[in-house]
């Protein structure tokens, strides 16, 4: 008498490796996005610049007794610097926004060889500062409201901010985009 030394299989265990890689990827895939979406933050990059945002206050729903402040508040009187391919542009954003044609209140340097002449701008603003804080009488603005068009390569834009934080003249430097 011969005796089979097979065991019957009672299952296939082919998919369980297959299934747990898969739903590990997928879990691993949920909580890094996740992740992200939580520490994104409203700063970016190698220099400090802020992206603006319209200021709602957030509903307290804990009643935690939180209130949502704006850092620092946008107005026609907020410089505006504007970096095109050939020059740079800047006056108060009411100059760009609501008195367009008007060419008194707008100043222009243009790029040497292609490159932007920060220096000049930095000091061509300070005197346009200066000599706006003295015939209205308010307080030397902080803050300058950065535009670069959209043909600008990103390390001249990276560039051009850290000049104009490097100044001294602005603490903070907005950086718009899509209004040109």
């Amino acid at each position: 008498m011969k005796i089979s030394r097979t065991k019957k299989r009672l299952s296939n265990n082919v998919w369980y490796l297959p299934i747990s890689v898969l739903a590990a990827v997928g879990l691993m895939f949920y909580l890094s996005s996740v992740l992200r979406a939580i520490s994104m933050a409203g700063r970016y990059g190698l220099i400090e610049a802020e992206i603006p945002v319209v200021q709602v206050p957030i509903q307290d729903l804990g009643f935690k007794h939180f209130a949502e402040q704006g850092s620092e508040t946008l107005s026609a009187d907020t410089p505006l610097v504007l970096l095109t391919r050939d020059a740079f542009f800047f006056g108060s954003v009411g100059a760009f926004a609501q008195d367009l044609t008007n060419v008194r209140n707008k100043f222009y340097i243009p790029h040497a060889d292609g490159a932007p002449q920060l220096n000049r701008l930095a000091k061509d603003m300070e005197r346009w500062l200066q000599e706006k804080a003295e015939e209205t009488g308010k307080v030397r603005p902080r803050t300058v409201l950065f535009l670069p068009t959209e043909e600008i390569p990103m390390p001249i834009v990276i560039q051009c901010i850290s000049g104009l934080r490097s100044s001294r003249l602005f603490d903070k430097v907005v950086v718009g985009g899509g209004l040109i």
